[in-house]
Parts: C-alpha cells; structure tokens; sequence
C-alpha cells in the first residue's frame, strides 16, 4: 500500500465519519479572526491586534507604496497611525470567503488628532496561514458604499466626502484601450 494515501486516508475518514460540522469546524473563522483583530484595533489594543497577525505578514496599507513586511515593521507603522486616531469606529459591511482568503468591504472611521471625523471605504483582500493574518491589502475607493439599508444599521452617514463632490467611473477608450483619458467625473 502506498504510504501517503494510507496517511491521507487515515486523516480523512475521521473527519468524514464525523461529518461535514467536523470540517467546518476543522478550519479556521477567517471572519471571526478579522472581527477579534478589529476589535483589538478599536481599543488601540496593538498587542491584541497583533496576536492575529503572521510573523511574516505583508501589509500592503496604501495603494501606490511599498507594502510594509514583518510583525515588527506593522508594529511600528501601527502605532505611529493609531497614535493620532481616536473614537475609533472601523467596520465590515460585507465579507466572503474563498479558500484562505477573506474579501471584506467596510469603512475605516475615526477622529483624528484635531477633532476631525474621517471616513475612509475599503475594500480589502486578507489572506490566512492557519489562523493568523499573513496578507492583508487595501484598495480604498471614494466609490464604495455599503448599501443604503445597512448605511441605516450601522449608523454610518455618507459624510461629506460622500455626499459631495464627483465619482469617477472608468470608460473604455475607443479601440479598447484604457487609461486616464476614460475617466469620467459624473455626479
């Protein structure tokens, strides 16, 4: 008998005797992860927050700039942005998962230093080994809004950046190309 499907054999029956709750139960809550890390950061728990982090994480926070690599490095970056955040109120609207990686949807919220409310929607892709965070990118976008029954539910207002001011649609160029010249400010 060859050895590896005995093993892989031998792993599967119990989870398959026991069911498909087995399995489900077998593999990590990506969401719930996310929702204990976020709960950290609220509270400016950057400890907390980082026991949900990979030691090897790749942070990718700003669209444009290199991604900050390693525990150490998110630490730093972390507490230098968290120390002029207050009221913090981050939040998920949407989340799904495929394989090891969590797509979620949500708005960064806070007070800043000088008594301003900032709002900030994201998208963003989480990427997991086992049950710690080892990727994590944000694509920021004045565009996304959480639809206008759970913007009720959750409180959030559109806020003036919002509310306000052009959204920027992609059109394709003639000849199928793309570029700056297919943007196209609509209110």
């Amino acid at each position: 008998m060859d050895r590896r499907r005995f093993i892989q054999g031998s792993v599967a029956i119990p989870l398959v005797a026991a069911g498909p709750a087995a399995v489900a139960a077998a593999e990590p809550d990506y969401l719930a992860i996310t929702r204990a890390m976020i709960t950290a950061w609220r509270g400016k728990d950057l400890e907390g927050m980082l026991s949900h982090i990979d030691d090897d994480i790749v942070w990718h926070s700003h669209v444009g700039s290199p991604p900050i690599v390693g525990k150490a490095a998110m630490r730093e970056f972390a507490t230098k942005l968290t120390a002029g955040m207050n009221d913090i109120r981050w939040r998920i609207f949407d989340a799904a998962r495929h394989g090891n990686r969590l797509f979620v949807e949500g708005v960064d919220d806070f007070v800043t230093g000088d008594g301003r409310r900032v709002e900030l929607p994201y998208a963003g892709v989480l990427g997991f080994k086992r049950d710690k965070i080892s990727e994590w990118r944000l694509l920021r976008s004045r565009a996304v809004r959480p639809p206008e029954g759970r913007r009720a539910a959750t409180g959030l207002s559109p806020g003036p950046h919002l509310a306000s001011g052009p959204v920027l649609t992609v059109r394709p160029q003639a000849r199928g190309g793309h570029g700056m010249k297919g943007l196209v400010a609509r209110s």
